[in-house]
């Protein structure tokens, strides 16, 4: 084709305008893919914790109680519902823990632990030592790697439990976990039973945590839960930063994305400009040999398409390279909580493709001036430049 041979012998006869357009192009799309790859793996860890490690609707006692007293046939209507994969009735009580001069303060829940495995499945695929099941059996406990380090204790020792207002007990280790990501690491956990009778106060839970097959159905469950006069609350509600933080860092992506290649479209802008007014002299002498406007327009257009896909190609390779490499690095971040992260990176092939088209794109309508100041010369003034 005439258009894309002409497109040709210019960018390889002006070799260091070229390799600067293919440069700015390349940075940004560089830099781009490495930005989405990370938010990618922000986005998915929050999923994750959505799906994997949080409950999807809560159930907590109504105004002005401390617990729910009816709460096995409250668990009959959830189950009556559709959508619902599990439901666990909780105790939770603080509590202190000694094991030799060691004492620390715990979250103490007490739960059916096969129901408990389903809302949090982390805790089960985490443990590093014996069985989360074994403490269906009164009067047993597991526990967090780090607050076993902490107390210096470790499977088949025994904790005392103490608090004021409660009854003291003497629990077995019977399992330690890795806590999940996010996970406060003073949780522990002991069978319904044990927990009742540690805390004296009968037949109770204070919260009853329900998983669905669809995370989205959460809020219409919650609206049906709410009929039965307890307070009710879905994930989204519970967690609304997790929604505001993912269309917020979406938001700031993009934008932050179209910016760098904007501004690396106008390098491609000003070169085209540039090209425009060295060439003037041969643009002459094509449209004096036959070469209508139309083609003339067509000449920069595509040279300025082949700056934009090269330079797309080049800073997709590197983006890549990169993010590869921080991803081979598993960075440790510190959550606001305490709790350590590993850095997050996922590619998608799609997210690649958005960006190298987006590339051609505005480098294209970065060449549309160019290219009709070139298309709109006369060619005698032209020759005669």
């Amino acid at each position: 084709m005439f258009e894309t041979m002409v497109a040709k012998r210019h960018i390889r006869s002006r070799k260091r305008q070229t390799a600067l357009s293919i440069l700015a192009i390349g940075l940004a799309v560089a830099i781009s893919l490495t930005s989405v790859s990370l938010q990618n793996g922000f986005q998915d860890l929050l999923f994750d914790i959505i799906v994997k490690d949080l409950s999807h609707v809560s159930v907590t006692p109504k105004e002005k109680e401390d617990y729910i007293y009816l709460y096995r046939t409250l668990i009959d209507r959830i189950w009556s519902l559709e959508g619902v994969s599990a439901v666990s009735p909780f105790l939770g009580t603080s509590a202190s823990l000694s094991h030799k001069d060691n004492v620390e303060n715990v979250e103490l829940i007490g739960a059916y632990p096969w129901e408990m495995g389903r809302i949090y499945p982390s805790i089960a695929q985490g443990m590093v030592q014996g069985d989360l099941l074994s403490i269906q059996q009164d009067n047993k406990i597991v526990i967090g790697k780090q607050l076993a380090d902490k107390l210096e204790a470790k499977l088949g020792d025994r904790l005392e439990a103490s608090f004021p207002d409660a009854r003291p007990a003497s629990l077995l280790i019977t399992g330690i976990f890795e806590p999940p990501q996010g996970f406060p690491e003073g949780m522990t956990f002991v069978s319904l039973t044990t927990a009742q009778r540690f805390l004296g106060e009968g037949d109770v839970v204070n919260a009853i945590d329900i998983k669905l097959y669809d995370v989205y159905s959460a809020d219409s469950i919650a609206r049906e839960l709410r009929k039965t006069g307890y307070r009710v609350d879905s994930w989204q509600q519970l967690y609304p930063e997790i929604l505001r933080t993912l269309a917020i860092e979406n938001f700031q992506n993009i934008i932050v994305m179209l910016l760098i290649m904007i501004i690396a479209a106008f390098g491609i802008a000003s070169v085209m400009y540039m090209l425009v007014l060295e060439k003037t002299a041969e643009i002459g002498m094509l449209m004096a040999t036959g070469a209508s406007p139309g083609q003339i327009r067509t000449i920069f257009l595509i040279e300025s398409a082949m700056l934009g896909f090269l330079g797309g190609l080049a800073g997709v390779l590197v983006g890549l390279v990169f993010s590869l490499w921080l991803k081979s690095l598993e960075i440790r971040m510190e959550a606001p909580g305490g709790q350590e992260l590993t850095l997050p990176v996922i590619i998608r092939l799609s997210d690649i493709l958005i960006i190298l088209l987006t590339a051609v794109f505005l480098s294209v309508l970065a060449g549309a001036y160019p290219a009709k100041k070139a298309s709109s010369l006369h060619p005698v003034e032209a020759l005669h430049s």
